[in-house]
This record gives C-alpha cells, structure tokens and sequence, in this order.
C-alpha cells in the first residue's frame, strides 16, 4: 500500500528520532512508500538504514534504488525473499527497527508469523503499522503465489488452509497472547497501528 495521508507524521517521528532511524518494510510492491521514506531520510539524516522486503522486487524499484545519491552511512537495502525465511535471520543478528509497515502476503497464515517476530526486532518505541486491518483482506486471505505473475516466484508462500483467515483475526489474537502491546485504528484507511505498552517497555 501507499501510505497516502499519513507519510507526513512518519517522516517527521523519523526525523525526530535522536540516533539514525531504522526501518523496516514487509511487502514494498512499486515501492511507493519505501522510496518515499528513503528519499527523505538520504535528504535529512546523515546515517540510517532503510530495508524493503519483498517476494519479487521489480525491475524499476532497483533502478530507483540504485539512483538515490546516497553515503555509505545511508543504506538502502532490498531484499528478495519471503519474510518468513528473512526475519528469523533478523532477530538472530539482533537487528531492531524504529518503524515496521507490514503489507505483504494478506492472509492469517502468514500475518500471524510475522507477527511473531515483533517483539524481538523491537525497540521500545517502535511503531509498527499492519495494512489491510479493516480492508478487505480482513477476513479473508491472499497469496501472492496465486497472483498472476508470481507463478514462478519460488519464494513465495503457497497457500496454507487454516481454520482463522485474514489479517484482522492474526492481528487480534497476536494482540490477546500479547499484552505488551496494543493496537489502536488511528490512520485513515485500513491500517492498524501497534505499539508497546508503556508500562511494558523494557
């Protein structure tokens, strides 16, 4: 998704971090978020990372990528790959984000692991914004696999029956099993934003 409305007030918690942002995004498609948020970061910080996932990056986000007149503190990385193959490799280098979007694979199979990798690549503060909370793959899945188009993407999950379905169901019983958390519908659209507890935070 295009976080049309609301990449403002990311930017500037971005901006107003006091050591170099981290971010993280599950799902970047056109990658219209992504380059946005990297395009404004290589232009007001000096040092960050900034890291897209996805199961098939497309040929014209690389070159948008590999155009960005960046330093070698400002990194811009791209992964091809399945989240779920990419996060474990995360949490075991210990590597934590200020900034999480989650946008990609629409179904409870996979929200619901994802999820499950939240708290470990956390930091206190950490806002973590889940798409299609309301929309229409709230109670009802998609994979990527059986788009047309990723027939060939071997990374891709394929689809997995399971008895909860949708990003809204995986969303509210990590919440439940999760009470260092907390979910609030404060974007317009379909987002949910998650954030620690205060009283929770380490």
């Amino acid at each position: 998704m295009a976080y049309h409305g609301f990449l403002s007030p990311l930017k500037r918690g971005l901006y107003e971090l006091p050591h170099p942002p981290s971010v993280l995004e599950i799902g970047i498609d056109r990658a219209v978020t992504f380059f946005t948020l990297a395009t404004f970061l290589v232009r007001t910080k000096e040092e960050f990372s900034i890291t897209g996932i996805d199961v098939l990056v497309q040929e014209q986000v690389q070159i948008m990528v590999q155009h960005l007149d960046r330093t070698e503190k400002q990194a811009v990385n791209l992964v091809e790959d399945n989240s779920l193959n990419v996060l474990p490799k995360l949490v075991e280098a210990g590597v934590t984000f200020d900034l999480i979007l989650v946008d990609g694979d629409h179904n409870y199979h996979t929200v619901k692991q994802e999820l499950n990798y939240l708290d470990k690549i956390s930091r206190p503060h950490t806002i973590v914004i889940v798409d299609d909370y309301s929309g229409r793959w709230s109670d009802r899945d998609l994979f990527y696999s059986e788009r047309p188009g990723y027939e060939n993407v071997k990374c891709a999950t394929p689809h997995v029956d399971t008895e909860k379905h949708g990003v809204k169901s995986a969303v509210d019983e990590w919440l439940a099993a999760n009470e260092r958390w907390s979910g609030a519908k404060e974007l317009p659209g379909e987002p949910i934003v998650l954030r620690q507890n205060q009283k929770f935070t380490r």
